[in-house]
């Protein structure tokens, strides 16, 4: 089986979409049932896969979005496609439609450089492809449907950018891979598609996401992000639903009650990182509390393995990284009681209401005062990871593509 898989050029500063990809593409390289695995991406992505570069099963494929050739086609095929799916929903309903989708995705340059690879599938990791309708399927991975549980969270541009693009993703995609079951349900209950289309293939948890096997030392972290020991940290964009003031809260609180904590925080600043700014100044934390924005590979382990606690109060999470990560280098971790994180912990003791900011300041206190309690959390994190070392993830991926390419065929 040949299979392109696509890195999309913003997957470095969406969160954790590219530790997910990377995982995702370590594992299905090691299946037997995968003979080459092309990888679609932008002299950016590059850049960050030299562990890729020697490997025999993957070839690394550039797509120049800045060329003036490719930024107009693409474009065009943008333009049209979006025309026909308003065409589709307001005037007819006809094959005529899917015809002519088929046939705009061939000016799609993705579309030019993949048939020349001669790809039995392709896979994109994100929520939305860059094409659609080919002469080979389609699978997305759909990581969230955040909007339909926190409207409030997007603006109305946001809104409408995402209802366009799922609904894209959603009925046009050939198949759509959930790394959780509530993701699942969410796609059934909201867009009505068959419970077949949809396959639920957990991530790689047993294993690192990250392609550096490398860490910046304690030593260096300090001097460079100006940082003194005993911090809680948080790697997150801040996203409003990643819940960041509520942990500020908590600190401030831990502060005021004689607690020596600071707070780390990694991850792209977005747009709504001036309110969050405006409430440290507000509480007057800005000497407590750092963010360093997106940070190397290096620098994040030592990070991870230089806390005393990880915390993640996210108010709605599809899986998270830091959990998994935390587990992995064996630091203290607990979390919010939303979606898959609790299945994930595995025990009630270390969750919490991410919207109570008394809960959270409890658990993060009884973290780090009772010697007990963050020796049956660290007891917790290793059987969970021996637990996730039992699945196979590639297993549930081959099976998706397999039922994919059969259902082709038939």
């Amino acid at each position: 089986m040949k299979i392109g898989f696509y890195i999309h050029h913003t997957a470095i500063s969406a969160g954790g979409i590219f530790t997910y990809s990377i995982g995702i593409l370590k594992q299905i390289i090691k299946s037997d049932e995968i003979e080459k695995v092309v990888v679609i991406t932008s002299k950016e992505i590059k850049e960050r896969l030299n562990e890729f570069s020697n490997n025999s099963k993957v070839k690394i494929v550039i797509v120049d979005r800045y060329k003036i050739s490719v930024l107009t086609w693409y474009s065009l095929y943008y333009f049209i496609y979006n025309l026909l799916i308003l065409f589709e929903k307001y005037l007819f309903k006809n094959s005529n439609i899917q015809k002519l989708k088929s046939i705009t995705s061939l000016i799609n340059p993705y579309r030019k450089t993949l048939d020349s690879e001669d790809i039995s599938l392709l896979h994109v990791p994100v929520q939305y492809s860059p094409l659609y309708k080919t002469t080979f399927p389609v699978i997305i991975t759909m990581h969230d449907l955040q909007e339909y549980h926190y409207p409030e969270f997007f603006s109305k541009q946001e809104r409408r950018h995402r209802i366009i693009n799922n609904k894209k993703a959603i009925y046009d995609s050939d198949h759509i891979i959930v790394s959780f079951n509530h993701i699942k349900e969410d796609i059934i209950k909201y867009f009505g598609i068959a419970e077949e289309k949809i396959s639920v293939c957990p991530p790689p948890f047993a294993e690192s996401w990250f392609i550096s096997k490398d860490e910046t030392g304690w030593e260096v972290l300090s001097k460079k992000f100006k940082l003194k020991k005993n911090y809680l940290l948080y790697p997150a964009a801040t996203w409003r639903h990643k819940n960041h003031l509520i942990l500020i809260k908590a600190l401030k609180n831990l502060i005021d009650n004689g607690t020596d904590i600071n707070l780390v925080c990694t991850g792209n600043k977005t747009g709504y990182f001036q309110t969050i700014q405006s409430e440290i100044e507000r509480l007057e934390l800005s000497g407590n509390v750092h963010f360093l924005g997106i940070v190397s590979e290096e620098d994040l382990i030592g990070l991870y393995k230089n806390s005393s606690l990880v915390v993640i109060p996210t108010l709605y999470e599809a899986g998270s990284g830091p959990l998994y990560e935390a587990m992995q280098y064996k630091i203290p971790v607990i979390c919010s009681n939303v979606t898959s994180l609790p299945e994930t912990m595995n025990n009630n003791e270390f969750i919490f209401d991410p919207e109570n900011v008394e809960d959270i300041k409890e658990k993060i206190s009884k973290m780090l005062n009772d010697r007990d309690y963050r020796e049956k959390n660290l007891q917790n994190s290793k059987e969970r990871i021996e637990y996730f070392k039992t699945i196979d993830p590639s297993v549930t991926f081959i099976k998706a593509y397999k039922q994919i390419l059969n259902s082709r065929k038939n």
